[in-house]
């Protein structure tokens, strides 16, 4: 498919959802990620989308123009990542996520078994955990590397199909994997969290294995730095009442904190 036909198909796409990840895009044009992501920053050049962390949305007015379409976004936010590299993701707002890392690696006990959920913050509870006595499930090939050279881990991948986008498992045979295991405590990111206590992901696969997640989990931990409130995600992961806690940076938006304190969920800022 030459470059035109993609960009006419890739709107065409678009126009059909709210949000579309760059998997899924390359998914249905038959191409590379890499070859969806230098479309994606021809189309948001041109302000016909919104390059957003995970892939893209149409922009409500294609005709106003790039700096048009800027201009409607909330000025005082940051603009959203697009999808940049692993490591170059973790890089940002380090601090932060070492601080909640850390916050969240203080929980775990000598033994458990883990879940470990995708994603830069997450990671950083890994890299934490490395040495300890623990078992670790994930479907992060991130975190397996995190701690695949610690002996005193035992490590469990989940098996299914890859995504190479976020460098993980993902499908039915990773939901399948879940249901057979008891797990002592689940850690999770997200890429937002709606003023009604919704867990939003930027992906559906993604958001159904945090779902299988915390329903094999005796106890579950969502790390969520103040970008992701509310973040962006078209897709709902699960409610943040189904959670036992929450660990971020900076105090709750208003709404969120009135919803939450008819909840039992904790709230934790290192």
């Amino acid at each position: 498919m030459i470059k035109a036909a993609r960009l006419e198909e890739i709107e065409t796409l678009l126009r059909g959802a709210s949000f579309l990840s760059t998997q899924q895009i390359a998914d249905a044009l038959g191409v590379s990620g890499a070859t969806v992501r230098r479309d994606l920053d021809d189309l948001g050049s041109a302000g016909l989308i919104d390059r957003v962390h995970g892939g893209a949305r149409l922009v409500t007015d294609p005709d106003r123009g790039q700096e048009d379409a800027l201009a409607a976004r909330d000025p005082h936010a940051e603009p959203a990542p697009a999808d940049e590299p692993f490591d170059e993701v973790l890089g940002r707002n380090s601090e932060t996520k070492q601080r909640l890392a850390a916050a969240a690696a203080e929980l775990v006990a000598e033994g458990e078994t883990l879940f470990i959920d995708i994603g830069t913050t997450v990671y950083e509870v890994a890299r934490l955990l490395s040495g300890r006595h623990l078992t670790v499930v994930t479907n992060s090939l991130r975190v397996a590397e995190a701690l695949g050279d610690s002996a005193q881990v035992r490590l469990e991948i989940l098996g299914g199909e890859y995504n190479r986008e976020y460098r993980c498992t993902q499908g039915q045979a990773v939901l399948e994997g879940l249901g057979r295991l008891h797990i002592d405590r689940a850690i999770l990111g997200c890429s937002g969290i709606t003023e009604q206590g919704t867990v939003r992901d930027t992906d559906a696969s993604q958001a159904a294995v945090k779902r299988a997640a915390v329903a094999a989990a005796g106890d579950s931990t969502l790390l969520a730095d103040a970008s992701k409130l509310p973040g962006i995600g078209a897709f709902t992961a699960l409610e943040l009442s189904a959670l036992d806690r929450l660990i971020t940076d900076a105090p709750l938006p208003s709404a969120l904190e009135r919803h939450l304190s008819r909840t039992s969920l904790e709230v934790l800022v290192p």
